[in-house]
């Protein structure tokens, strides 16, 4: 079953329409993605989907709207993690506000959410909205486990990780990282590089 992740953006903050494109097309540039990539719609977009699709949402949108976009998730829960963190990325980098909408995430609070500065507002950081179980990324030859920071706490009475880092697993080997998209790039490197090996 497919599912859909939009998003729109409402206040480009100090970055300029091109900026986000950019930054949009660079982050969705370094993973492998289950179906489409991430993109988003702007002002500095020249095709056509992408025009059309940003004038067709600024009409059903109150409000200002400077850019939009959608991802569809095809059995991959690691596409709809980097969705939310490229724009995680992209808000902390030029400020700004953004919408994600989810209506499928398994995860109530994380249907929908609004992101200013790279955190979510209402006062909750991401790492207590996220799940505390393992999601797991599979692949042809083997599955990625992903720990997100607070499994530690929850699941083992332990302290949880500093803030933000990523703990994962793949065939016997664990690793961390500062956040999701570095771990999932480390531990999608050590997977290339054990099937190279094999």
């Amino acid at each position: 079953m497919i599912r859909v992740v939009f998003y729109r953006v409402g206040d480009l903050g100090r970055g300029t329409a091109g900026d986000w494109s950019e930054g949009t097309a660079r982050l969705a540039a370094q993973r492998e993605w289950r179906h489409d990539p991430m993109w988003l719609a702007t002002d500095a977009s020249h095709g056509l989907f992408e025009m059309e699709y940003l004038r067709h949402a600024r009409l059903s949108t109150a409000g200002p709207l400077l850019g939009a976009g959608f991802v569809r998730i095809q059995g991959d829960e690691t596409d709809a993690l980097a969705v939310l963190f490229t724009l995680v990325a992209l808000t902390q980098r030029f400020g700004g506000r953004v919408q994600l909408r989810d209506e499928e995430n398994p995860i109530r609070k994380l249907r929908a959410l609004e992101l200013a500065d790279g955190a979510p507002l209402g006062g909750r950081s991401l790492d207590e909205l996220m799940v505390a179980q393992p999601i797991r990324k599979r692949l042809p030859d083997g599955v990625i486990t992903f720990y997100p920071p607070r499994y530690r706490s929850v699941a083992r009475g332990a302290a949880p990780a500093p803030a933000g880092q990523w703990r994962f697993g793949l065939s016997g080997l664990r690793a961390a990282a500062p956040g999701f998209l570095e771990a999932e790039a480390e531990a999608m490197r050590m997977y290339r590089s054990l099937r190279a090996i094999a």
